[in-house]
């Protein structure tokens, strides 16, 4: 989970927020069938300086030093594809984490924020939101400044996802399971 999010960032989530789960689902997906054993053989085994810093040679390198290559190749290629999915689960366990908050957020203000960034483009959601609240613009836009400052400020707390929803008991404990 990202440690900062901005108004900026929680817009976009409240947009886009199916899409965004989609693409990490897709990439993770991705990630794993991507692993060239043949390209990675063929790295090992291509010429290299030698040890006494003379020029490289066509000659063949013989096979331990090509098994000791690849095995470095396959160790680097392991650790980017660790940090590569810790990233992508970071982004969604944000989304989930954002989207938790917006759904704890008290009716009319979660109505406001989907009317301007999930159900209607942001100007058509204002004009919605002043005929169907009577109010003014700028009455409009505190509100849902309110409402994204609530969502923030339950993003940096320290209740859990499940606490927010109010599905776990005061012992801790989760009511479903």
């Amino acid at each position: 989970m990202l440690r900062r999010v901005t108004e900026d960032y929680i817009v976009n989530v409240l947009k886009n927020h199916d899409q965004i789960v989609l693409n990490c689902q897709i990439e993770l997906l991705n990630i794993f069938k991507d692993k060239d054993e043949v390209g990675m053989i063929e790295s090992a085994s291509m010429s290299r300086k030698e040890p006494d810093g003379s020029a490289p040679t066509n000659s063949l390198t013989d096979l331990q030093n090509v098994l000791e290559q690849y095995f470095r190749l396959s160790e680097e290629w392991r650790m980017s594809i660790y940090a590569n999915v810790r990233t992508l689960i970071e982004t969604q366990e944000t989304i989930y984490r954002i989207m938790a908050c917006f759904n704890n957020l008290e009716q009319e203000q979660r109505y406001v924020l989907e009317q301007l960034y999930i159900k209607h483009t942001f100007k058509e959601g204002i004009q919605i939101l002043m005929k169907e609240l009577d109010r003014s613009r700028t009455s409009i836009l505190n509100f849902r400044k309110n409402a994204i400052e609530n969502v923030k400020s339950m993003y940096d707390s320290n209740q859990s996802n499940l606490e927010l929803y109010g599905l776990t008991l005061k012992n801790g404990q989760n009511k479903y399971r």
